[in-house]
């Protein structure tokens, strides 16, 4: 019996189709299953070379890996890790996986080569990768060693690549730079113990993209068998939009903290630049009554006139409190005034113009009008002013106030100076603090604090000097519109 007909009966049985070839590649036997396989009739392709067998692209290559593999013949899988097709009779092309295996006749070494035809595992594949392309989430799939074995559409959007360019390359191309070197680590211990779970539960992660940025990212770890090994597919969901929303939401929350900081300012402005003239005027009105009683009627018409030039005043400065609330950070309408007569108005509306105990001393350095923010640069003076008259010293005999003013670098620089109570070491960090009340004669711990935020926004600056017993000092500055410099 021939060597060929020993494997006749072989081939003729096995489900799996077979085929026996020569050195030279002449075909010796070739069971019903391989024919078919390849489309031809039973014992048609006896003699013929495995050529016929090659696609077109690869024929010319074929005789140079055939010799390769004659000259250390071993049992192996062909093609692998690479595509492998074979052409049929009538040209069509099929995906194949071939086996393999050296077989001794004499001298000579044949190959026996089993072929499975892996057309319908390729169609459920490229299926897959439709389907995982078209996914809105972005998929990369790594073996055992990190090394990238697929990736969707959705994955190379995410990360800036073209397509194919993270094939075959290791996974921590896509990981921040700091987790370079531990990343293999949590490979590896994921490849021992894997289970379907979030990955890094807890904490924020960080994908790579191939510029360089970091993209906040979820991803969920899926372990998946496979005929190659085990293999991770990573679902990689884009966290970016969640994370500017998240921000927004958290810049919101500091806005809507700033608003209800601004709406406490308002009702302390309102309240304490109404509560000084309405004094003034209920003390006005008192005295108006004396001099009814005692028939003094032009003093009655001198203190009435007070009264009603105090009220429009104080509409006024409601009016301009509305509007410092309503700008916000804005600049308010510059206006051109005169700064003495300004700071009399409000040392009227602030005592009456009848509180003997305390007087005003005004040393202006200059006589030219004022072009700033109105309506900002009276809440200022009038919290400085009220603050100097409210924290006097009675054990003195005389309480003073000195208001002066400048021209100076562009910038109109203002000083109230008293000679009251002063304020204790301990407490001048507090004094510009928000809501802080130094003693019983503070207020409700907003003045200073208004001051120096409409002060900033001008783009000014505020100190203060005091020492106990002696008195306070308080300095300001704004820059000057261009009609103040003229």
């Amino acid at each position: 019996m021939s060597f060929v007909e020993k494997y006749r009966l072989a081939f003729e049985i096995s489900p799996v189709p077979m085929l026996l070839a020569s050195m030279s590649g002449e075909i010796l036997l070739a069971n019903s299953g391989f024919h078919e396989l390849f489309e031809y009739d039973d014992g048609e392709l006896l003699n013929q070379t495995v050529d016929v067998l090659v696609p077109d692209a690869v024929r010319s290559q074929h005789p140079e890996l055939r010799d390769a593999y004659y000259r250390v013949p071993t049992k192996r899988s062909m093609g692998a890790g690479r595509e492998l097709n074979g052409v049929t009779k009538s040209g069509k092309i099929i995906a194949l996986e071939l086996g393999l295996e050296p077989v001794k006749n004499g001298d000579e070494t044949w190959a026996l080569v089993a072929a499975i035809d892996i057309r319908q595992r390729k169609s459920h594949e490229e299926r897959m990768h439709l389907a995982m392309n078209a996914a809105a989430s972005a998929m990369v799939m790594v073996n055992e060693s990190g090394g990238i074995v697929f990736v969707n559409m959705a994955a190379e959007k995410l990360f800036g690549y073209a397509n194919g360019d993270l094939l075959n390359r290791p996974v921590e191309l896509l990981v921040p730079d700091e987790f370079h070197r531990s990343h293999p680590v949590y490979v590896g211990s994921y490849m021992t113990a894997s289970e379907t779970r979030r990955m890094g539960a807890g904490r924020d992660l960080f994908a790579r993209h191939r510029n360089g940025a970091k993209i906040p990212v979820g991803i969920t770890l899926t372990p998946v068998d496979s005929p190659d090994g085990k293999l991770v597919m990573s679902t990689i969901i884009d966290l970016s939009e969640r994370v500017a929303a998240m921000e927004a939401l958290a810049d919101k929350s500091r806005e809507l903290e700033a608003l209800n900081v601004e709406l406490s300012h308002f009702a302390y402005s309102a309240s304490h630049d109404l509560k000084a003239p309405l004094s003034s005027i209920a003390g006005l009105l008192a005295i108006c009554l004396e001099d009814l009683e005692e028939n003094n009627h032009d003093e009655v018409r001198k203190n009435l006139k007070t009264i009603l030039e105090i009220s429009g005043r104080s509409a006024k400065k409601v009016e301009g409190i509305l509007k410092i609330a309503r700008a916000g950070h804005e600049k308010l309408p510059i206006e051109r005034f005169s700064l003495e007569e300004t700071i009399r108005e409000i040392w009227i509306d602030l005592t009456g113009g009848t509180n003997s105990d305390t007087q005003l001393v005004l040393v202006m350095g200059h006589s030219d009008p004022v072009s700033t923010e109105l309506g900002t640069l009276k809440l200022i003076l009038e919290n400085l002013i009220s603050n100097a008259l409210r924290y006097g010293d009675p054990a003195k005999p005389t309480h003073e106030i000195h208001v002066s003013s400048l021209f100076e670098a562009g910038f109109l620089s203002v000083t109230v100076a008293d000679n009251g109570i002063g304020i204790p070491e301990k407490n001048k960090s507090e004094v510009m603090q928000m809501f802080r009340r130094i003693n019983e004669k503070s207020g409700d711990g907003l003045g200073l604090a208004l001051v120096r935020k409409q002060i900033d926004r001008m783009g000014g600056t505020l100190t203060f000097t005091s020492t106990e017993g002696e008195g306070a000092e308080f300095s300001f500055s704004l820059p000057l519109s261009e009609a103040s410099r003229v």
